[in-house]
């Protein structure tokens, strides 16, 4: 037997073993493992495995997943409904294959911490769609044996001599290694596809509320408290674009549709259609402690016709530094060997800081005048914020070339790169946002005492570290326009004056807060003028209008890079004006 035809055999297996798996979760059949006869044509059986596949990647797509994606966003539900529908094996069967607490099958990740580590918006993609993020160890794999026995699971022990698969009853099956003619994995998950089918949208969202509630104990890191449903405005929808990023830090959108967003461990990730793209944009080398990474990303001001991107990242080499670059792109690819430096950052070892890999700013944004700013944090030194001699605590502006503007306002007492600084005094600006029309800039500054929100100005100094956060009655420095106890102020755009959204949201500016999960919007030339959008959002860093009328909103739902960091856990969210859904 040839192993192409071998392998026919198996992916075809895999799928009848899967939907068998399937079959049995829902008490529909007894598990079996398969032994096929030779197939009379492989063309045909790799046919049926892409129809399987299909049909199971498009899970989310079908309208009863859609109604429940909806409900389970935007509703609370019952935990301890939830915990009885978990542990009834006549529903829903999750206790065959998922530990909780030591109670449970084995065949799946242990769920006991799962609510810790992804958020809702996860959490709800887990059960619609399984097999489109499978855990690592976990991936279904299907063993042909020299009889022609094939055997499908998940691996759970291997060794010289034998290899231990798992099915979907949690049944044990052993498999010698020299009988093994092949072996492959699927990608497919081995947890039952369409459980949606089998829930009411009540019980779907009190089995998200439940699995939502299982976390470790001890301290929790800032923002990590943040459960329950998300709340928006009558007449707005909220869905689930992409789940599965790792420690988002930024995003754009282009006027095509495609959305940009940073990974901060140095890939620039496509969001198009609807769906994330596999292969990034960009990969760069960054170094990716605590707060350094890839942490801005803007498009050329005429893109595409002018067909670039700019970042700002901190590398390692030689030494900790931020980097503006800008590339070249194709489609959705960054050219090779297209990098132009524009403005390289100070050496951080030199200036010190209470945590020098923190407070690194990032965000990068071109004005209605055609220069780009970018904000640069003082890296919890405190004391480079009041100096000309030093990038770090800033608010940059260079030409698109990387050239310093004639009119930038320190010229004359700045020397060298130095002279883009714009504006001084900033603890972290990581967020801000150009308002059309004025050109203005709205700059976050995370706090400090307070956060603030200031109206970026030519040569303003906004007083950190010799005035803290919140208003000052110092004539040297600009107060901010609005501001609000500690947390994480994070994310800002303007609602576009045309957009679709009722006139009360128009012009507004949005604002997020990665501690408090919510987004609340001001008025720009009443600042005091401050309403409620969205709570229950775990840990925004950025959101963006798109041209469409979509307001995006990115989910880190991570704290920085450490020992205890973990990938996967980031989302990208989108909310639009739909009066139907009133």
């Amino acid at each position: 037997m040839s192993m192409s035809s071998v392998w026919c055999r198996m992916v075809s297996t895999a799928a009848i073993g899967v939907a068998v798996a399937s079959h049995v979760a829902h008490g529909e059949a007894n598990p079996q493992i398969a032994t096929l006869p030779a197939p009379s044509d492989g063309r045909f059986l790799h046919e049926r495995w892409a129809e399987f596949g299909g049909e199971h990647a498009n899970q989310r797509e079908t309208s009863t997943a859609r109604e429940l994606e909806r409900h389970a966003l935007s509703q609370a539900g019952d935990p301890a409904r939830g915990r009885e529908l978990f542990f009834q094996e006549s529903v829903t069967k999750c206790a065959i294959c998922h530990k909780i607490n030591g109670r449970g099958g084995d065949v799946g990740p242990d769920l006991t911490h799962i609510g810790g580590k992804f958020g809702r918006p996860h959490l709800i993609e887990s059960l619609l769609e399984p097999s489109r993020q499978i855990v690592e160890g976990y991936r279904t794999s299907v063993i042909v044996t020299k009889d022609g026995a094939v055997h499908t699971g998940i691996v759970k022990e291997q060794s010289a001599d034998t290899i231990a698969l798992l099915d979907a009853t949690n049944k044990r099956t052993t498999v010698p290694t020299d009988q093994i003619a092949d072996r492959k994995e699927g990608p497919l998950s081995l947890m039952p596809q369409g459980i949606g089918e089998q829930l009411s949208a009540e019980q779907f969202t009190d089995l998200v509320a439940y699995l939502e509630t299982l976390r470790a104990g001890g301290k929790v890191t800032p923002g990590a408290g943040i459960t329950g449903p998300i709340t928006i405005p009558a007449g707005f929808q909220v869905r689930t674009i992409a789940t599965g990023l790792t420690g988002c830090t930024a995003m754009e959108t282009l006027a095509d549709g495609r959305i940009l967003v940073c990974e901060q461990t140095g890939t620039l990730r496509v969001v198009q259609g609807g769906n994330l793209l596999a292969e990034p944009m960009l990969k760069l080398a960054v170094d990716t402690y605590w707060e350094r990474g890839l942490i801005g990303v803007t498009v050329d001001p005429g893109f595409p016709r002018a067909p670039y991107i700019y970042v700002c990242y901190v590398s390692a080499e030689p030494y900790p530094h931020h980097v503006v670059s800008r590339f070249a792109v194709d489609g959705d690819v960054a050219l090779p060997g297209s990098e132009k430096i524009l403005l390289t950052g100070d050496d951080q070892r030199k200036l010190g800081g209470k945590m020098p890999a923190g407070h690194q700013g990032g965000a990068l944004h071109f004005g209605t005048d055609g220069k780009l700013y970018i904000g640069i944090g003082e890296q919890t030194a405190e004391t480079p914020a009041q100096r000309l001699d030093t990038l770090q605590g800033k608010v940059l502006r260079i030409n698109r070339d990387g050239s310093i503007p004639a009119d930038n306002p320190f010229l004359h007492v700045a020397a060298g790169k130095y002279q883009a600084i714009w504006a001084l005094g900033l603890r972290n600006p990581f967020t801000f946002a150009v308002r059309p029309g004025s050109g203005e800039l709205f700059i976050n500054d995370v706090g400090g005492k307070n956060e603030e929100i200031n109206r970026g100005v030519p040569g303003a100094n906004y007083g950190w570290p010799a005035v803290d956060h919140g208003p000052t009655p110092d004539p040297r420095f600009r107060g901010p326009e609005y501001y609000y106890p500690q947390a994480s102020i994070a994310g800002g755009d303007f609602c576009p004056a045309n957009s679709a959204w009722p006139t009360q949201w128009h012009g507004r500016y949005f604002f997020a807060d990665f501690v408090h999960g919510w987004i609340k919007t001001l008025d720009p030339d009443k600042p005091q003028d401050i309403r409620d959008f969205a709570t229950g959002l775990s840990r925004p860093v950025d959101l963006r209008f798109s041209a469409a009328g979509s307001l995006y909103v990115l989910l880190r739902n991570a704290w920085v890079i450490d020992d205890k960091f973990q990938p996967g856990t980031s989302a990208l969210l989108e909310i639009k004006y739909s009066p139907q859904s009133r």
